[in-house]
Formats: structure tokens, sequence, C-alpha cells
């Protein structure tokens, strides 16, 4: 019996510590959040290539998951373009491409949004640090309520929030003259040996303005069936 209590108390006693140790993390992330966001967001919006290169790529992965279904594809925005990852051909990548080109041009703005955006973490690390900190003021005790309380304010106003910040901040869906230069094949990035050969391959879209002169990655990997080595003719420009 006295084994049992002890073993008891050892176990709340752990558990206590856990949660005590989560409770402090969250709030130090909480307080990094609030700390590094806005930088993040100020550089955003000074980066207008970015914006829009983030905007189309969303809208590529939205017009692909019209045509095909829900998937599991992932996209990273850079200053050059934008990166797909998830399994897809170049082919239909181009062709998506141009679609969301042509789209977001004829006002479709809601392309340019997408719920499985890296915004929609970014807005509940924010809600959930400025709930955290708040109740914190509120019940003045450092306890796991607030963490609760984070944790639901974030997952109720995060969702909610990313649109926002997507519209007004990480996406811009006036392109302009932005265009499609190219669309290339990238071997995964990896040291696996026969998993790295049986991977699917990210496809990398480069954009460009009028005038702008591009040159081929050699790291691409030519696509299957090329009229050419290393180009398919796709409209307007080339796929590698």
């Amino acid at each position: 019996m006295i084994f049992l209590l002890i073993f008891g108390l050892v176990v709340f006693a752990g558990l206590a510590l856990l949660v005590l140790l989560a409770t402090a993390g969250v709030t130090a992330a909480a307080l990094v959040t609030l700390a590094s966001a806005p930088a993040q967001l100020r550089a955003l919006l000074r980066d207008r290539r970015l914006r829009r290169n983030h905007a189309l790529e969303h809208a590529t992965i939205n017009v692909i998951e019209e045509r095909f279904g829900p998937s599991r594809l992932s996209g990273q925005a850079n200053a050059e373009g934008f990166v797909i990852r998830g399994g897809v051909s170049p082919e239909v990548v181009a062709e998506a491409a141009s679609e969301a080109l042509e789209r977001l041009r004829a006002g479709e703005r809601r392309l340019a949004l997408h719920p499985r955006c890296g915004a929609t973490l970014l807005a509940a690390q924010l809600v959930l640090a400025v709930a955290i900190l708040v109740a914190l003021l509120v019940f003045d005790a450092f306890s796991l309520l607030p963490l609760l309380v984070g944790v639901a304010a974030a997952a109720l106003l995060g969702p909610r929030l990313s649109p926002l910040l997507q519209r007004w901040v990480t996406t811009d869906a006036d392109l302009g003259t932005l265009g499609v230069a190219s669309v290339e094949v990238r071997p995964p990035a990896s040291g696996l040996g026969l998993v790295s050969w049986l991977m699917l391959s990210p496809v990398s879209v480069r954009t460009g303005e009028p005038g702008e002169q591009g040159t081929a990655d050699p790291g691409a990997r030519a696509v299957p069936g090329a009229a050419e080595p290393w180009e398919l003719s796709a409209r307007d420009y080339r796929i590698r």
C-alpha cells in the first residue's frame, strides 16, 4: 500500500513537472514569436516580388487541386519563383501555373489564398502568444490555465486570422507583368541512395518580368519525352 502511494506521488510530481516545463516552454516561445513575427511580416511587405510569387504558388496548387481533388502538395515561394513538393509532374504544374496566371489577372483573388499556407501556423502562433500573455496578466498565476486559454484561442482564431494575413501581408494577387520563365524538375536533396532515387522530385517554377534573362539550372533533370535535351515547349515558356 505504501509502495503504491509513493509511486502515485512520484507520478503526480513527474506530471506536474512536465506541465510546468511545457507551460514555461510555450510561454517562452510566445515571447519569441511576438518579438520576431513583426519583423518577418515587415520583410514580406517590403518584398513585393516574393509576395507575388507566393500568390502564384498558392494559385497553382489551388488549380491542381480543383482538377484532381485534395492533395498533400506543399509549396515554398522565394525571390526567383516557387517550388512545389508532393508528387506532381512538371507538365501539370506548367499548365496549372499558366491557368493560375490568367485567372489571377482576371480578378480571382481567392486563388491566392490556401488553407495550408504557413501563414496559418504563424497566425495560430501569434494568437497563442497574445492569449497566453493576456491570461498570465489576468490570472496573475503561472499555471496550466494560461496555456489552455492560449491553445483554445489559437484553435478558434488562428484559421480565421490566416486568410487576412495572406490577403493583406504575405501574398499579392496583383501580379502585374510577372510571368513564368521556366519549370524545372529538381532531384530531391538527400543522401539516402535508393530511397532518394525513389522519392518524387520537387518541381521548381521560376518567374520573371519581361526582358529578364534566365539561365538553365545545371542541377535540373530533363523531363522524360522532351523533344530536345533539357527542355520541352509548353505555350510561351519552357519546361526543363
